[in-house]
């Protein structure tokens, strides 16, 4: 009689074996693969990961991946996308609202949805903050009976937001931040959502100044017009400002030279980015952080072995070489067409959709594959948790 099978053996694998296998799959193969057990997942953790661009066209959107020179068609649950926004991505999954002002979470594989509580419902803050659905317009922010009006159109270019997913448990939490003051955030914790119930099942309003944010590890860092940068704390049942352990607030970024656009990114390692897209000069973009011995702001030269998407708010570990010939590797910076006021502007030449920086040598891989499908692009990191 044979004897019992060892269903432990795989999962005890080397961890540089398992790493060598992971980097030889595809990324569909791998993100499967990852899902094995606990141990394989952490392994996967440590392998290399580059971005992927979602092309959406109607009630279909395009998948494609860069390196591999792939592209995955799906129909993500008939969603027309040119009636949603995409606002946000964290690994497989993007945070979108639609014209009733409906948020959802898809997951772009497997065509899981998540339909976030109705804006409708009671918020939580210290404020009396409630919203009012108007059929023509969207919903009223109404405070004290002063009424702000909020439609679709207002997320067609205020894109700041950020998602969290644990690929492992489904844990998630949302923040967006609407009118440069409010940030609205959702938590979902364990079995269920944060609160006592069904009925507690709502978003919660902090009231701050708000030019751009960050999330890692249970912290909200969030870029003010005045400079500073605040830093809430997501731990508890609400978002917290935290004093006295921001090491960033008596630390103003002043940077003289002409900014497009500032976004925040935080690296694996815990530190805060500030990724300036700049006019007029040849350094297209450049990165600051603060440097905590003498409290000044300096420029990082390199990412190691990081790289960053534009606005994604997180570095992701990336292979160490260009493979594709796309610029896909460490120490670069990925962007869409409106992150970057490119010379074409000058020439009057139609400027392709996206790209990718290089830290290093300052110069620009122009990504044209696809960009003929849609006007409506975007970076994602599959498999990134």
């Amino acid at each position: 009689m044979s004897s019992p099978r060892d269903d432990n053996g795989w999962s005890k694998l080397y961890p540089d074996l398992l790493r060598s296998i992971f980097e030889s799959l595809g990324c569909l193969d791998f993100h499967r693969a990852r899902t094995v057990c606990s141990n394989w997942y952490a392994v996967s953790r440590t392998c290399p990961l580059y971005p992927w661009r979602i092309v959406i066209r109607g009630k279909n959107s395009v998948l494609f991946d860069p390196i591999q020179d792939k592209i995955y068609t799906k129909n993500l649950l008939g969603i027309d996308f040119s009636k949603i926004h995409c606002l946000a991505s964290y690994g497989n999954w993007i945070l979108i609202v639609d014209t009733r002002l409906d948020f959802h979470l898809l997951n772009v594989f497997t065509r899981e949805r998540i339909n976030l509580p109705s804006l409708e419902s009671l918020l939580r803050g210290d404020r009396p903050f409630r919203f009012i659905r108007n059929d023509d317009f969207g919903y009223f922010l109404e405070l004290y009976g002063t009424k702000f009006l909020l439609t679709w159109n207002d997320f067609r270019f205020e894109k700041t937001a950020i998602l969290w997913v644990n690929g492992r448990n489904g844990d998630y939490i949302v923040a967006w931040a609407i009118k440069q003051f409010y940030i609205f955030s959702y938590k979902k914790i364990g079995n269920d959502d944060v609160g006592d119930g069904d009925d507690d099942k709502r978003w919660s309003i902090t009231c701050t100044q708000c030019e751009d944010m960050a999330y890692k590890d249970n912290k909200l860092y969030v870029y003010t017009f005045d400079h500073y940068i605040n830093i809430f704390d997501f731990s508890g049942y609400c978002p917290k400002e935290t004093m006295e352990e921001n090491p960033y607030l008596n630390h103003p970024f002043r940077f003289v030279d002409t900014i497009y656009k500032l976004r925040l990114a935080v690296t694996r390692a815990g530190e805060v980015l500030i990724v300036l897209s700049l006019v007029g000069l040849d350094k297209k973009f450049c990165i600051y952080k603060l440097n905590l011995k003498i409290g000044d702001w300096e420029i990082v030269e390199s990412l190691g072995d990081e790289m960053l998407i534009f606005g994604h708010g997180v570095t992701i570990r990336a292979p160490g070489k260009d493979i594709s010939g796309g610029g896909l590797k460490s120490d670069s910076i990925c962007f869409l067409y409106d992150d970057h006021l490119s010379d074409h502007h000058l020439t009057m030449k139609t400027q392709p959709v996206c790209g990718v920086f290089d830290l290093a040598t300052s110069t620009i891989t122009w990504h044209t594959r696809l960009e003929d499908l849609s006007s409506k692009i975007c970076w994602f990191v599959p498999g990134y948790a």
